[in-house]
């Protein structure tokens, strides 16, 4: 009897120290700096051109102007079953590019590239479009729905990278810097 309670409380610390740290404890807004200071935790620091977000979960594609040129960032939300079962944002660089042309009409609208060292245009490149889809609403009375969206392609023909990866977002969450 003494034994089986003992291995049961050993279990149950151990899942409990295992589990320490898979939720963030609550703590109070930042202020001031610091607020500027979490927000670059989590994100490559430069110029935000475009940002368009999911605000369901938060996930997120971002254009940015570095030093270099231009970097584009995916995050999205990652569940690892090994890792306490923790919910996390997953950052990841899907290109760099040497140049940006951003339309006149609406700067969400954005077109780069990267130039090879021989001067023609590499093999990555980043297009952004917006769209506006319209449908007929069945039963109605001549009824239509429109929704916009801004569609953005990633293109990255290098050595062991996904060739092609499209996002899709409403318009109204993306905006341009």
């Amino acid at each position: 009897m003494r034994t089986s309670w003992r291995i049961s409380s050993f279990c149950v610390v151990s899942l409990a120290l295992l589990g320490a740290g898979c939720e963030q404890a609550p703590s109070s807004p930042p202020t001031g700096a610091g607020v500027e200071l979490e927000q670059r935790t989590d994100r490559a620091v430069g110029d935000v051109k475009l940002f368009c977000e999911i605000p369901q979960d938060g996930s997120y594609f971002e254009l940015k102007q570095t030093a270099t040129g231009y970097e584009g960032v995916v995050a999205t939300q990652v569940y690892d079953p090994w890792d306490c079962r923790c919910i996390y944002l997953k950052r990841e660089v899907v290109g760099q590019y040497s140049f940006c042309q951003f339309a006149a009409s609406d700067p969400r609208i954005v077109s780069c590239w990267r130039r090879e060292p021989n001067g023609t245009a590499g093999k990555m490149g980043m297009f952004s479009t917006k769209v506006t889809r319209q449908s007929l609403v069945i039963g109605g009375s001549g009824q239509e729905a429109t929704q916009e969206l801004m569609d953005i392609g990633v293109v990255n023909q290098d050595p062991g990278q996904t060739p092609r990866r499209d996002f899709s977002y409403e318009l109204s969450d993306c905006t341009a810097g």
